[in-house]
C-alpha cells in the first residue's frame, strides 16, 4: 500500500516577524534572523512556524545534520520549556530517520500538552504503524479522525493501519470515508484495490487498481511489486494492466 503522509504546515499568524527573519537571513544576517524566531519561540508557545523556519536556517544539510538538529532542539527546549512547538519538531526529525522510540516518547507529551490536537494523534498513529503496533497505531487514528473528520488523509492511514490487521470491512468503511472526502485521488483507490486484493475480491481489486491507474500511470510501476497484490502477480489481467 501507499504510505499516505499528513500534511504538517498551519496558517500561522506571526508574518511581520517572520518576513523580517527571512529576509535577515536571506541578506546572510543569520544570527539576527535567529534571535527573531527565539524571540517568537517564546512568545508564541505552540506555534511551529518559528521553530521550522529556525530548523531550516540553522540545520546542516549533511549526513549528520538531522542529529545535530535533533540535539539542537534539546538545548532549545531547555531554553524554552513551555514551547511544545519544540517538541513537536524534535518528534518529526526522531521519526523521520527512524528514532522511533524517542519520536514515540515526544508525541505522548505532546498528546499530554494537547489533548485536542488532531496533528498530534496522527503523528502518533504513524510512528506506532512504523513500530508495527498496529492495534495502537488504529487507536490513535481514531482519535485523529474524531478530532477532525475532514482530513481524508487520515481516514486513509487508518485504513491501511485496519488492513494490516486483518480488518478488511473496516478498513473498507474508512477507506471509503476517505475517498468521500478526497473523490478523485488516485492514493486513496489504490489502496482500496490492495485491501479488496488482501480480501480476496479479485474484481473488485482490479476494478480500482484500474481506476487509480487511469490517474496516475506511476501507480503500474508501484503495483508490480507491491506485496498487497502478490496473490495476483501471476495473474494474466493483472500482468496486462501493470505492464
Amino acid at each position: 500500500m501507499l504510505q499516505l503522509q499528513a500534511s504538517l504546515w498551519e496558517d500561522d499568524s506571526l508574518k511581520a516577524g517572520l518576513i523580517r527573519a527571512q529576509s535577515l537571513a536571506q541578506q546572510g544576517r543569520k544570527e539576527e534572523a535567529s534571535k527573531i524566531y527565539t524571540n517568537l519561540m517564546e512568545i508564541y508557545l505552540d506555534d511551529k512556524e518559528p521553530v521550522k523556519q529556525w530548523l531550516i536556517l540553522n540545520m546542516k544539510r549533511e549526513p549528520t545534520g538531522e542529529e545535530e538538529a535533533i540535539q539542537s532542539l534539546d538545548q532549545l527546549g531547555k531554553l524554552y520549556q513551555k514551547n511544545s512547538a519544540i517538541i513537536f519538531w524534535r518528534m518529526f526529525l526522531e521519526a523521520e530517520h527512524g528514532h522511533n522510540e524517542a519520536a514515540l516518547r515526544d508525541v505522548n507529551s505532546l498528546v499530554k500538552l494537547q489533548p485536542d490536537s488532531a496533528i498530534n494523534y496522527v503523528a502518533k498513529g504513524q510512528i506506532l504503524s512504523e513500530m508495527k503496533r498496529y492495534d495502537e497505531a488504529s487507536t490513535a487514528f481514531n482519535m485523529a479522525t474524531s478530532l477532525d473528520p475532514k482530513r481524508g488523509d487520515v481516514w486513509g492511514m487508518k485504513a491501511v493501519t485496519l488492513a494490516r490487521l486483518g480488518k478488511w470491512d473496516d478498513a473498507l468503511s474508512s477507506v471509503n470515508k476517505g475517498i468521500e472526502i478526497m473523490p478523485g485521488h488516485p492514493d486513496g483507490i489504490y489502496n482500496r484495490a490492495c485491501i479488496y486484493c488482501l480480501k480476496g475480491d479479485k474484481a473488485n481489486a482490479l476494478a480500482d487498481l484500474k481506476k487509480a491507474i487511469e490517474i496516475n500511470a506511476e501507480l503500474k510501476r508501484h503495483a508490480r511489486n507491491d506485496e498487497d497484490f502478490k496473490s495476483l502477480w501471476d495473474d494474466d489481467d493483472f500482468k496486462n494492466m501493470v505492464k
